[in-house]
Order: C-alpha cells, then structure tokens, then sequence
C-alpha cells in the first residue's frame, strides 16, 4: 500500500482534531511529551529558533504510526454484554460499554471524542462512564458504539497510511 506523504504540521493537526493522545505516540516513541509536543508546535528554543522533529524522530514516527494504528483499531467497541438493559422508555444500554471504553481512551481523548461525535457534555461524559451513583451511568447506546467505532477505523486508516 502507498503511503501518503505528509508534513509534521498536517500529522499534527490530525493527531489534534481526532483526539489521539499524544502521550501514548510519545511513549511509542520513547521520548517525553513535552519535547515531541514542543517539536509539533514548533515552540522555540533557547536559541529563539522554533523546534522541529529531528530526522530520527521522523524515521522513528513512520515506524510507529502503523503500530499506533493497530493499537487504536485492536480498541473496536463490541456491543451487546450480559449487563446490557432496556429502559422504561424503550431505549437500550449497555453498561458493559464503559471498561472497553475508558481501555480506548488511554489512545484517544474521551472528552474531546464524546463532544465532538455524540454532543455529550463533560459533565455527561463523566457521569456515564465515571460516577456510579449517577442515574446515566452506563447509558451508552448502540449508536453511540458505532459512531464511535467509525471514527477508531478512520482514525486508525488514515494513521496507517501517513508517513512523515
């Protein structure tokens, strides 16, 4: 497969608009999140000359975006667990949704991601998947699994087909 050329500049602002957590790239990468951020935001440095990533960085970023990718893509949600129930209001949920769903969010921002695709607010987004106690923890609907999932495999094919 062809790979599709692409500048620090571009990765970075896909890597910024779809929620992939650069703190799991960096440790890919095995070197800190704040230099590679840094070399993304071309921050300067005490010689006042903006960062850029280094050629091994470069060569080392088109080793692991492929893996990155599968990592993502190995993190599909599966609907349908023994926890799941229907409402008095007919409408089905599955709590069981919630550990796969905090598992993908060590690769991509659950906040930014539950905003941007399902309209949930933090404080939704945390009563869902964060507070117990609260009446719509666990409401997570089959199309919330599959919009999700739509965006792990964009996000995973485009990973796979960049390189720097």
């Amino acid at each position: 497969m062809n790979k599709i050329q692409v500048s620090q500049d571009t990765l970075y602002e896909y890597l910024t608009a779809h929620d992939v957590k650069m703190i799991r790239l960096s440790e890919l990468l095995d070197c800190s999140n704040d230099t590679l951020t840094a070399c993304f935001q071309h921050r300067k440095d005490k010689h006042g000359t903006p960062r850029t990533l280094s050629a091994y960085y470069i060569a080392k970023i088109n080793e692991v975006l492929p893996r990155l990718a599968d990592e993502i893509e190995a993190r599909l949600l599966t609907y349908g667990s023994e926890r799941m129930y229907t409402n008095t209001h007919g409408r089905t949920y599955d709590p069981g949704m919630i550990e796969p769903m905090k598992e993908l969010g060590k690769y991509l921002n659950l906040t930014g991601l539950t905003h941007r695709l399902l309209g949930w607010s933090q404080n939704k987004k945390s009563s869902v998947l964060c507070r117990p106690n609260a009446i719509n923890y666990g409401s997570i609907t089959e199309q919330d699994v599959v919009t999700i999932n739509t965006e792990v495999l964009a996000v995973a094919a485009v990973l796979s087909s960049y390189k720097l």
